[in-house]
């Protein structure tokens, strides 16, 4: 435990010398007149009021352009898959 312990105070003491350091080139950089990174950065800009241009409206699903079978196809194929088992039965044994 006391590593661990030795390893938080030495990351402790890094940490105040870095804060240290940064009011040192904060109160620097004021003095020069040089802006700080957090005065920097620009202030957002009010939005405009015109609308911008219709937004095209994303299209509905289509239903499947698969033709549906007829009631005589159905029952064709039917008959065709019957006598296809039938025939794999009797082959089977």
């Amino acid at each position: 435990m006391s590593e661990i312990t030795e390893a938080i105070a030495a990351r402790q003491t890094q940490i105040t010398q870095l804060q240290r350091e940064i009011e040192t080139l904060q109160h620097a950089a004021s003095v020069l007149g040089t802006p700080t990174p957090a005065a920097a950065t620009p202030t957002p800009r009010p939005k405009s009021k015109a609308k911008p241009a219709a937004k095209p409206q994303p299209k509905a699903k289509q239903k499947s352009k698969r033709r549906q079978w007829t009631a005589a196809e159905k029952a064709a194929i039917g008959k065709r898959m019957k006598a296809y088992w039938a025939k794999r039965r009797k082959a089977k044994g």
